[in-house]
């Protein structure tokens, strides 16, 4: 990928222009305080729907962990790009750099410039026009920014489903198509509840921690069938290239978990099978289902992502889930997994 252009000018330019963003949404994200400051239109606080159960209602003056400012090009008539050299806003392909605490990538196809200061825990998005952006940067919003941010703090993004209650669960990790959505969503009349569908953020240090970061979830247009009942919430089903997505908060806000202690990875595969069934997989088997996905999607993130993912797959067992077509049947296996994987762990903490 060839250079974005000075980002010390760019930093500048964006924190001179930080002033006319207002006002600020205070989220707990993977246990910290992180505030997002947005223009105030419509098309860039639709972008925060996806946060809106980790928001909370506070007036406190205390400092953010983390600061995000989100700029609408086309509302704010503020536009970085004389800042960027020929080559970065070329549309042809993406564009990333790095320059001591500096990290940005360009999405020049879709007008989105990602920033982040990790010296000063600053990030700064830059849309071109907010109301134009595809589906899945409302699905998945300011994810660049928030990986940076992770891998700085000892955690990682992982393009993973996640489920359990507060004594435990697991992740469901897999390339697209793997099943990781259904998965999830099957879970949601279980007793299971939900910490993420696509994205979700875990801090490796411990104990290991699994963080709900967005309330999204996205499934197959082939997988549209199993959710019936899920029909009237999505978004986007008279779009046909797009993934069918919803925001599980809008109709199960009870069924969306926080966090929960990481206790194994599993990797769906959808086989078929008349019962879900569990079989054990070794950890370079797991590492290479798991890892492409998260190191792909976020550039300049791969070496250390790829360390992070690489440590969780020797720390925790991993099992391959091969799922019946029955998502009543799906949840039920994975309740009684959760739960001996529990019963394993308490029994060898009163050993």
């Amino acid at each position: 990928m060839r250079p974005i252009g000075t980002l010390f000018a760019l930093r500048d330019a964006f924190e001179a222009a930080a002033p006319r963003l207002a006002p600020r949404h205070r989220y707990r994200i993977a246990g910290s305080r992180v505030g997002i400051f947005t223009g105030g239109g419509a098309a860039t606080l639709n972008l925060l729907t996806a946060f809106e159960p980790l928001r909370v209602n506070t007036t406190a003056t205390v400092e953010d962990d983390l600061s995000v400012f989100v700029f609408d090009g086309a509302a704010l008539e503020f536009d970085p790009g004389a800042l960027l050299s020929g080559a970065a806003v070329a549309s042809e392909g993406l564009t990333a750099a790095q320059d001591d605490g500096l990290q940005a990538f360009l999405q020049p196809d879709i007008g989105v410039l990602a920033l982040y200061d990790d010296t000063h825990k600053r990030g700064y998005i830059w849309c071109r026009d907010a109301a134009t952006l595809p589906y899945y940067e409302y699905a998945a919003p300011l994810k660049h920014v928030l990986q940076w941010w992770m891998l700085a703090g000892g955690g990682v993004l992982l393009h993973s489903a996640a489920v359990g209650d507060r004594t435990g669960g697991v992740l469901v990790a897999g390339p697209s198509g793997a099943g990781k959505s259904s998965t999830a969503l099957a879970c949601i009349e279980s007793p299971l509840r939900i910490a993420g569908d696509d994205y979700v953020a875990v801090d490796c240090r411990p104990p290991v921690t699994v963080h709900a970061l967005y309330s999204t979830a996205k499934v197959d247009r082939a997988s549209l069938g199993r959710h019936p009942s899920l029909a009237a919430y999505f978004r986007n089903i008279d779009r046909p290239d797009e993934k069918p997505m919803l925001f599980v908060h809008q109709f199960a806000p009870d069924r969306l978990l926080s966090q929960f202690p990481l206790q194994a990875l599993v990797v769906p595969n959808v086989a078929g099978a008349t019962r879900t069934s569990f079989e054990p997989m070794a950890a370079a088997d797991a590492l290479r289902a798991i890892a492409p996905s998260s190191i792909l999607l976020f550039p300049l993130a791969g070496r250390i992502a790829f360390a992070r993912i690489a440590a969780l797959c020797r720390a925790f067992p991993a099992y391959r889930m091969n799922l019946s077509p029955d998502a009543g049947e799906v949840a039920d296996a994975l309740v009684r997994f959760i739960g001996r994987r529990l019963d394993r762990t308490n029994a060898s903490r009163c050993a």
